[in-house]
């Protein structure tokens, strides 16, 4: 059965609802009598010990002083809900079979069970802790921290940098990750020009926070914009090329204050292009909130803020434009910070957090600091590119760029579990260069493929043969059928005229007059009803053939069953019109008459021949009744011809279905799409590895470029395998039907061929490591702190007090002995040499503990001595491992500062090149960055060894002896029968400072990796900021020549700072490296004190005095009983997870 736990006393009914948590709980003590009064007195005081409420899920009923006035006796109490589930065994918790659901569910186990069940845990042991009367301050201090520590426990994130030039399709592969069109993909320019932060959220609502650039940081950008659409003589430029520097000024500008003309807007300055819109101004600096129930209309409520509101072209919009005429609006998109978008993508689930970086061509200082922050924090990376660079030999390592790798290399995340490319547009390809390129004409399944298509082809010609055979032939009897009917008819109607004794002269049955067939059509057009009748006109249907040739099945069997239908002879007039019409062609064209007319002929000449005779109603029944008898044979033929029409069209239908499908297959996942993905991906893999292997031999010939060995492998080169992805976005879009009405795939017919569910499944795998990490973290955490708990609950009446007392003079930090002076206030570090940071200047200094002696002060005195030499350790690191490396790699780039300087002048047009001195060196490239490269370079190796070492591994070694020494003495000093519960108790104080310290390092070295990484990256600052003032000097040279002048101030001036810049830069390297050691150093002096704290707590159960009075008796029993029951559930967790890892057996 679940556990519950109490819910939060409410107003008047507080005093009630515990005094009914201890009735209830009473029954597990027995012979203990409870006095209500005393009991509500007690728990007033014990309900403020702790001065927290418990956590309590689900609503609570509250009830207001009004209602308490009208119904004194009647207290809404609610009932809380289950904390967690409690399982038989680890087996269970593996399986998580829940046999409370119907039917029972079956998952594995997962970190975000452990930690939910976790969570549950710890709020019933707060709940429990809070009834308790804990006298020892200490005590409160560390479980309520501890307690803080373990319910702000949550899934981590893992934050994936995705990374890509314009038009490698990033938004469409974020789109297609997500399942959802979140990103906009066209005509909303700022999701690809700001940072864009992607996470979860449960739910199905969308939610963005939509943050705008300061006015300071707008205005920055305006100069800068400003001075772009100036040219060196200081004129306006026409911004005819929108792609050019002056364009992209004019875009932006002109998107935000499109009522300034451009010859009024280069005479003003940036204040006054900001106060000139009020409510633009009042939107800098703002965050704008959206939420949205689905995608769509996200989109639609995201838009006034990103949309380009590029032009519209068309008849239709400007004819709407000429009825409309209103003024254009300002577009928000340039102002644009930062996007924060929540979602509830299942890909994000687990915690991955997508972020698009834009590139680097942007004129705003405060985003690309942003983007560069990102880069910092993100844990892993993703680079996209489209696969026609891979398959044209553009691969990974001209991708990502020799400073890009370097960078990678100095954070320590030079590695697969942190780079992924993506090769993106995979759908996009033309099966002939395929073919040719990767030289495949000879390949079997492709010729398998390639033969299966040509013979469907030939059965498609086969069958299109087919048919076409049947059609002529059913329209030629067709139209037989038609000339026969018009007989029947009119045989039917002479019968009819026969029985009424009228005259009836025939047309089409009447004997001819040799050597000139016409006569008895020509004398049909005395007939009343003759072919002049509208009846006797026929009219073309646009029907298809074989719906006449419907038709006439239908008037078969019409006209052969009901002789008394006069409208029938409408056929017959027809037939005569027909004839009639042919006797007026010419004797050319009547020779070169159709068929039909041939067999209209062939059967009025049968007739007339057998008219000769006496004509009587019998003898016309029996002609009418083999005329019937013939149509019913061409019917048959008709029919027949009809149905080998239709089963080729079926089979052309089947055919060309195939053909599609074999096609695809071609271009696809079978052949085409398969073997250009397999070639970019070992093309991809094979130059990942070059450029590791190119990093390691640079860094081992400028270590030791006498000794250096080319032939010699570092590192086992053939075992590094980067993830590499090759998606078709856009396919899976349509696949999924994403988008309404984007049509069909092109290349591939399933999901899984476009790869992007694999991109989604890699999202989970990326943050498994990190949610697994946690897991085991929070489990061990929550089992050594139930322990703590369950061991200050256990009896220790065995225990004397006269032996309690003794170990309490001798250990408790608190024990003040009336014989010895209290020593003078001062600070506890009274020997420290390490400088005082400005935090720790302005604190209230610790105060002397009553006992000096005790647990907490002396493993204090111990650290300290321990964390100085840690501190040292982390300088004499430093220093040995990189100084000598900043020397040398300064002394190149020194050296080289000239040649990069002019070779970065010369390589750009003139435009380009002053857009980067007017932004101090940064646009679409940074000079400054290139600068530091051969010094960067020199250092990146060595740098990452020197952060990847276990700088702390002493550090932990001396912690545990000191918290050992400590233990130990306690027992020593412990009468002999307290000697065995001391040595337990220390156990458990060993094994808690152990995982406490684990954690303690994981967390000052994820501080130190953060310091290294904002310190590596501090070079080129500093060479932008020493080459400051050259870059304004450049930009003052106008006129005639000026371009020339700019590059000869700028290379000149490097020439001139080289010294300042490399070797000041190194210095600067090296000062902040030694500020970080002394941050880490802090860390562990807080991080230690809270350690020496938990440890006198974890040894104070044994001579700490308890509440011994009833109603707290209650209390710890029903506390034991529980806190037995969770030391047993988390076991199973911490065994469950331990067969996750395969590192133990289920028991």
């Amino acid at each position: 059965m679940p556990l519950y736990i109490k819910p939060e006393p409410v107003d008047d009914g507080r005093v009630l609802q515990e005094r009914n948590a201890v009735e209830r709980t009473s029954t597990t003590v027995s012979k203990v009598k409870q006095d209500p009064d005393a009991v509500e007195e007690k728990f007033d005081a014990t309900l403020n010990l702790m001065d927290e409420k418990p956590i309590v899920p689900g609503p609570v009923a509250n009830v207001s002083s009004a209602d308490n006035k009208e119904n004194k006796d009647q207290v809404v109490v609610a009932t809380s809900a289950p904390q967690y589930t409690r399982y038989a065994s680890s087996e269970e918790i593996a399986e998580m079979k829940d046999v409370a659901l119907t039917p029972p569910s079956t998952t594995q186990y997962t970190p975000e069970d452990a930690l939910k069940t976790g969570l549950g845990i710890v709020s019933v042991i707060k709940e429990k802790i809070r009834l308790l009367d804990i006298g020892s301050k200490m005590r409160k201090d560390v479980w309520r921290k501890e307690l803080d520590e373990l319910l702000a426990h949550s899934t981590p994130t893992t934050m994936i940098a995705i990374c890509g030039a314009t038009g490698a399709g990033k938004s469409s592969v974020i789109n297609a990750v997500l399942d959802d069109t979140i990103v906009p993909t066209s005509g909303m320019r700022a999701c690809t020009a700001v940072v864009t932060e992607i996470g979860y959220k449960p739910g199905r609502s969308i939610e963005a926070d939509v943050s705008f650039l300061s006015r300071e940081e707008w205005k920055a950008e305006l100069q800068i914009l400003l001075e772009d659409l100036h040219d060196e003589d200081g004129k306006v430029k026409a911004p005819t090329d929108m792609k050019s520097e002056a364009g992209v000024a004019w875009s932006k500008v002109h998107a935000v204050y499109p009522q300034i003309p451009l010859d009024f807007l280069v005479t003003l300055t940036a204040d006054q292009i900001i106060a000139r819109d009020p409510g633009i101004e009042r939107i800098l600096g703002t965050t704008r909130k959206i939420s949205a129930a689905n995608s769509k209309e996200f989109g639609k409520a995201i838009a006034p803020f990103i949309d380009s509101k590029e032009k519209k072209r068309g008849k239709a919009h400007d004819e709407k434009n000429k009825k409309k005429d209103k003024p254009e609006g300002p577009a928000l998109w340039p102002l644009i910070r930062i996007v924060k978008v929540r979602c509830p993508a299942k890909a994000l689930e687990s915690g991955a957090v997508l972020v698009d970086l834009p590139g680097t061509a942007d004129a705003n200082a405060a985003r690309s600091s942003i983007a560069q922050g990102y880069m910092q924090r993100c844990q892993c990376v993703w680079i996209l590119a489209p696969i026609t660079r891979a398959v044209d030999d553009k691969t990974a390592k001209d991708l990502l760029g020799k400073a890009f790798k370097t960078q990678l290399l100095m954070d320590g995340n030079y590695d697969t579990s942190t780079v992924t490319f993506v090769a993106t547009k995979t759908d996009d390809l033309s099966c002939n260069e395929i073919i040719n390129a990767l030289h495949l004409e000879d390949d079997n399944d492709l010729l398998e493929i390639e033969d299966k298509i040509m013979e469907y082809r030939r059965d498609e010609n086969a069958q299109r043969h087919i048919k076409e055979k049947a059609d002529a032939e059913g329209k030629k009897l067709g139209q037989e059928f038609r000339d026969k009917r018009a007989i029947v008819l009119e045989y039917k109607e002479w019968i009819r005229a026969l029985k009424d004794g009228k005259d009836f002269e025939p047309t089409l049955t009447a004997k001819k007059a040799k050597g000139n067939k016409s006569q008895k059509a020509e004398s049909g057009k005395k007939r009343k009803n003759s072919g002049d009748s509208p009846k006797a006109k026929r009219r073309k249907s646009n029907r298809d053939d074989d719906d006449d040739d419907d038709d006439d099945d239908d008037d078969l069997d019409r006209f052969i069953v009901d002789d008394d239908d006069e409208d029938d002879m409408s056929d017959v007039e027809s037939v005569v019109s027909r004839l009639t019409e042919s006797d007026k062609d010419s004797d050319d064209e009547q020779s070169e008459k159709g068929d039909d007319d041939e067999a209209v002929d062939n059967l009025v000449e049968e007739a007339e021949e057998e008219i000769e005779e006496e004509v009587t109603v019998e003898s016309l029944k029996t002609k009418l009744t083999a005329a019937e008898e013939e149509a019913r044979a061409i019917k048959e033929k008709l029919e027949a011809t009809k149905n080998t029409a239709r089963d080729a069209l079926k089979e052309l239908s089947k055919l060309k279905t195939r053909i599609a499908k074999a096609q695809r297959q071609k271009n696809g996942f079978k052949f085409c799409a398969k073997a250009r993905n397999e070639y970019s991906r070992d093309s991809l893999k094979e130059d990942w590895r070059a450029g590791v292997r190119e990093m390691d031999q640079e860094a081992a010939m400028q270590k030791d470029p006498d000794n250096f060995d080319p032939s010699f492998e570092a590192r086992d080169y053939a075992a590094i395998d980067l993830p590499t992805f090759t998606v078709s976005s856009r396919d899976y879009i349509r696949l999924t039907k994403q988008v309404e009405g984007d049509g069909e795939p092109t290349c591939f017919s399933h999901k899984a061929d476009t790869q992007i569910p694999a991109l989604q499944e890699w999202c989970h795998a990326l943050t498994i490591s990190s949610r697994e990490r946690t897991a085991r973290s929070f489990l061990q955490k929550l089992k050594t702190f139930a322990a703590s708990v369950q061991s200050y609950l256990d009896d220790m009446n065995s225990v004397s007090e006269v032996d309690r007392a003794q170990l309490r003079q001798r250990w408790a930090s608190d024990y003040e002995d009336p014989r010895k002076p209290r020593r003078p206030e001062q600070a506890f570090h009274p020997d420290r040499n390490r400088a005082a940071s400005e935090e720790t200047q302005g604190k209230e200094r610790e105060p002397t503990p009553a006992n000096p002696d005790g647990v907490a002060p002396v493993l204090k005195e111990k650290f300290i001595d321990i964390v100085d030499e840690a501190v040292w350790n982390l300088h004499d690191s430093f220093k040995s491992g990189l100084e000598e490396k900043l020397r040398i790699g300064s002394a190149t780039a020194s050296e080289m500062a000239y040649e990069t300087s002019m070779n970065f002048g010369n390589s750009m047009h003139w435009c380009t090149y002053r857009a980067h001195l007017r932004r101090d060196g940064m646009f679409r490239r940074d000079l400054n960055a290139e600068l530091c490269l051969p010094l960067t370079s020199s250092i990146a190796k060595s740098w990452g060894e020197v952060f990847e070492q276990d700088l702390f591994a002493e550090f932990g070694r001396r912690t545990t002896h000191a918290i050992e020494q400590v233990i130990e003495e306690i027992k020593d000093s412990a009468a002999a029968g307290l000697r065995e519960r001391c040595r337990v108790q220390g156990d458990l104080a060993k094994e808690d400072a152990q995982i406490a310290l684990r954690q303690m390092i994981l967390i000052v070295h994820e501080t130190l990796q953060k310091e290294q990484k904002e310190t590596s990256r501090s070079l080129s600052p500093h060479v932008q900021k020493q080459l400051r003032d050259v870059y304004i000097r450049a930009m003052m040279e106008r006129g005639k020549g000026s371009v020339a002048r700019q590059k000869e101030v700028v290379n000149n001036g490097v020439q001139g700072a080289r010294g300042d810049m490399f070797a000041g830069g190194s210095n600067v390297l090296m000062e902040k490296l030694s500020i970080a050691a002394e941050t880490v150093g802090r860390a562990l002096d807080t991080s230690l004190s809270e350690l020496a704290q938990k440890v006198e707590v974890l040894m104070s159960v044994l001579w700490e005095n308890i509440n011994t009075t009833a109603e707290q008796l209650v209390v710890r029993s029903a506390a034991v009983e529980v806190v037995a029951e969770i030391s047993q559930q988390i076991q199973f967790w911490i065994r469950a997870e331990e067969a996750r890892r395969g590192q133990g057996a289920l028991v």
